[in-house]
């Protein structure tokens, strides 16, 4: 059989669908035998455990895809890439271009606030722009506010993480800063945020975040030097956390809502190339086992550089300008959705994270333990277990009825201070019920939207900083000069460590 002067292979073309269809399906009941088995056990494993199984999981998958399919990567990675694809960007890139690139503008003026105006200058840019100002005030008011939401499908324990050494009312400069944010009565730090978006975006708005955090960290990392502890440390909000389904996120859900988000990311770069008459090479994503990690439309680079500098932000900011128009759509399933599943669905309790050593707990309440009830009063959240603690003294006796047995402790004191503590660490947890096939249907389609969501508006922000291989940082080098930029890369790769450090 010949197609346009080229011999096509029926067989071949079987034989590769075939090697697919093993490779898959050999990638997917290892998955799903290994993370059924995990969920079912994942309470009597330790936390070690529970990061390294779901990884080394996906590395196994990701060699069986790469063995069955010849493949490039390694270590679990696994790269997909052609030409499937460019003809749906070019249709697109073509039929709606004017929207595309009216697009890219929006997201600009969202990601650097009122200074994106030069960025953006020239045809339909005032309307867009006044659009995208009013767009950044109304996300900050009523779209963020719902993330807290969104975070219950992201189990991430550090998150909510709190000490019982560190139950107090006097909260430390830099960590008072961020830690009220929460509180209702914090009006002018919320005018300082939305300030900040104002004039410098969502770009400004991380940055900001990260650096405050990055604080509230070194004089962590300060005190626990000092009194010769990790505690307040280990204690401490990272400001940067991994998302794997699996592991952090649900499953299915989670690979599906990634896929969805990358799609879209790396489709809009495309298409605002295309419209440029910009070639596109190859159309691919990245596999970490079966979840997409990356995906990448790439485009000639030489004749991307010959565009002007405001074509070309136009197609960096493609990208980030989609996340922010999908994480607008998929909020409004989840909010239909919340009144009537949420309550349905979720049960939450406080889990203790870990002990301190030298305190009466270490090493008797286990990672993982769910605390019922402390000194004879149930609770199931932190205010009311931190309620509780406070009445401790050092010396008093306190009982914890918890999820392995019941344990009574002599308190100690914490510092010098006159509050007694055991040395537990515990974080709030919400956790799905979906104990009948309506709720695990109602739970899949919630947590599809929630996570695409919040994903979708952290993968914008995230890809606004000025951090090279991100779009942000091309679209800072195409702006300003290059002792600037050096100057903010510096610092914001020096906050991404710090609020990386609590892990470590």
């Amino acid at each position: 059989m010949v197609v346009k002067g080229r011999k096509v292979d029926k067989g071949t073309d079987r034989s590769r669908f075939l090697a697919y269809k093993k490779a898959a399906s050999v990638a997917m009941a290892i998955v799903v035998f290994a993370f059924i088995y995990f969920d079912y056990y994942a309470y009597y494993l330790g936390l070690a455990l529970q990061i390294i199984l779901p990884i080394a999981v996906l590395v196994v998958s990701g060699l069986a895809i790469k063995k069955l399919l010849s493949l490039k990567g390694g270590y679990g990675m696994v790269m997909l890439s052609g030409e499937h694809g460019i003809k749906e960007i070019d249709y697109l890139a073509k039929r709606y271009s004017h929207f595309w690139e009216l697009l890219s503008m929006w997201g600009m003026v969202l990601g650097f606030g009122l200074l994106s105006y030069p960025l953006i200058r020239g045809r339909a840019s005032k309307k867009v722009y006044a659009v995208g100002i009013i767009s950044n005030m109304l996300i900050m008011a009523f779209v963020l506010p719902f993330t807290s939401y969104a975070l219950l499908f992201i189990n991430i324990s550090r998150f909510n993480l709190i000490s019982s050494a560190e139950f107090s009312t006097t909260l430390p400069t830099f960590q008072a800063l961020v830690y009220s944010f929460a509180y209702p009565g914090a009006y002018y730090l919320d005018y300082i945020l939305k300030g900040i978006v104002l004039v410098a975006g969502f770009s400004g708005y991380i940055i900001a975040l990260l650096v405050a955090n990055a604080g509230t960290i070194v004089e962590a990392l300060i005190k626990s030097i000092s009194i010769s502890s990790i505690a307040p440390l280990h204690s401490s909000t990272p400001g940067v956390a991994p998302v794997i389904p699996g592991i952090d996120l649900p499953l299915f859900s989670g690979i599906l809502s990634l896929a969805i988000i990358l799609i879209i990311h790396e489709f809009s770069h495309g298409i605002l190339a295309r419209s440029f008459k910009v070639k596109l090479k190859s159309v691919g994503v990245l596999l970490f086992g079966v979840i997409p990690v990356g995906a990448f439309v790439e485009p000639d680079e030489a004749e991307v550089l010959k565009l002007d500098k405001k074509k070309q932000n136009k197609i960096f900011s493609a990208g980030v300008s989609s996340n922010f128009l999908a994480m607008i759509i998929f909020l409004i399933p989840m909010l239909l959705m919340l009144p009537f599943v949420l309550t349905n669905i979720y049960g939450h309790g406080v889990f203790v994270y870990s002990t301190t050593p030298g305190y009466p707990a270490y090493n008797v309440i286990q990672p993982g333990t769910e605390v019922l009830a402390w000194d004879g009063q149930a609770v199931s959240n932190l205010t009311q277990l931190s309620t509780v603690a406070l009445r401790d003294k050092p010396g008093s006796l306190v009982s914890v009825a918890a999820s392995t047995g019941n344990y009574t402790f002599v308190a100690q004191s914490y510092n010098g201070t006159s509050r007694g503590v055991i040395g537990v660490n515990l974080y709030e947890k919400y956790f799905p019920v979906t104990n009948t096939p309506l709720k695990r249907i109602a739970y899949f389609f919630y947590s599809l939207f929630g996570i695409s969501f919040m994903l979708n508006f952290l993968i914008a922000v995230v890809n606004l900083l000025p951090v090279p291989g991100f779009d942000g940082w091309r679209i800072y080098d195409n702006s300003l000069k290059k002792k600037y930029i050096n100057v903010l890369t510096a610092v914001v790769v020096v906050a991404l460590l710090l609020n990386i450090l609590p892990w470590i």
